[in-house]
């Protein structure tokens, strides 16, 4: 089955990568694969928590509820446009509007709901507070203690996909997404569930790297909200150590290991712990970088995420392919 969506020339140029993961998205799709029986360190460490909290536990079952095992869940749980802190994004929730809970509950339970969910959907707030306490509780459990993983990971993806629009344009960057089964320049066929059709109608089209979403691309339900794909996010491991002879002797192996571990952007505390050095070593490092113009540093939060700039990109691309021809 496959998702259509229809772009024209103003689509084409609207096509945005979102600058960080969506807390709530991340939360609804890990609930799925929460659910999954495959291993996981991540589920095992979840489960491990899940013993020691009844709370959370109690909260779970509410979330699996709105979000079944299979099929859609409702577009209010991840709220359109959200900019800002994960508490904008509950209090959204909070304030979803009674005709907005009653179309987003009925595309989804079909058949018969418990009685909450009828009253959630009638706008009854003690529900609607109810499910904002255990979408609390639950992002607590599944995302928070990750949260630092799953930002790098996006990060990462959306930093290749960045470099793939300003090298190669947005057929390129279109093309790439994870499920993408075909792209003629006006119609996007993407892996999906069901059969779908969205026009975008010069909307544009917001892509959203996720850590927690493994299987097929997902959208919203109601085609009138804001165009977005979310994707797997693609991130591949790194080894510091794949750094040339020449590259060593240009800028000295700890340096040279901490520009290769930057092909994937980290945090100070992840570049430190990839090189095997102190926390302080590492943000000396990579000041070094940084000052070479090799390496940019954002704050986020309380962490600083470094990553490549076009410079150290070029050099990294020369070395990789010095060391490859040799």
């Amino acid at each position: 089955m496959t998702l259509r969506m229809i772009f024209d020339r103003k689509d084409l140029q609207r096509i945005r990568v979102a600058e960080a993961p969506d807390p709530l998205w991340e939360l609804v799709l890990g609930s799925h694969l929460l659910r999954d029986r495959r291993p996981s360190a991540w589920r095992q460490r979840v489960q491990l928590n899940l013993r020691r909290d009844e709370q959370a536990a109690r909260s779970l079952k509410t979330l699996f509820t709105l979000v079944p095992e299979t099929g859609g869940f409702p577009d209010f749980l991840t709220p359109a446009n959200l900019r800002g802190s994960l508490e904008s994004g509950f209090e959204a929730v909070a304030c979803t509007p009674r005709g907005r809970l009653r179309a987003d509950l009925r595309a989804v339970f079909t058949g018969a709901a418990p009685h909450w969910v009828k009253r959630l959907a009638d706008g009854d707030r003690e529900q609607v507070h109810g499910v904002v306490g255990a979408l609390r509780d639950a992002y607590g459990l599944l995302i928070a203690p990750f949260w630092q993983d799953i930002r790098e990971t996006v990060a990462a993806d959306r930093a290749k996909r960045v470099r793939t629009l300003a090298a190669e344009g947005a057929g390129a960057l279109v093309r790439g997404i994870p499920g993408v089964r075909g792209w003629d320049g006006e119609v996007l066929e993407i892996a999906y569930p069901l059969e779908r059709t969205v026009h975008l109608d010069g909307r544009g089209l917001t892509l959203v790297p996720s850590r927690f979403c493994t299987g097929t691309p997902v959208t919203f339900i109601d085609p009138a909200l804001p165009p977005v794909l979310i994707h797997p996010a693609d991130a591949p491991a790194v080894r510091p150590a794949d750094t040339t002879p020449a590259l060593v002797a240009l800028l000295g192996r700890t340096r040279a290991e901490s520009l290769g571990a930057l092909r994937v952007p980290r945090t100070t505390s992840k570049l430190a712990s990839c090189l095997g050095t102190s926390i302080g070593t590492a943000s000396k490092q990579a000041a070094v970088l940084r000052e070479a113009g090799l390496v940019s540093s954002v704050r986020q939060g309380g962490a600083v995420l470094h990553h490549l700039t076009g410079l150290g990109t070029a050099l990294l691309s020369a070395e990789l392919h010095e060391g490859t021809s040799t």
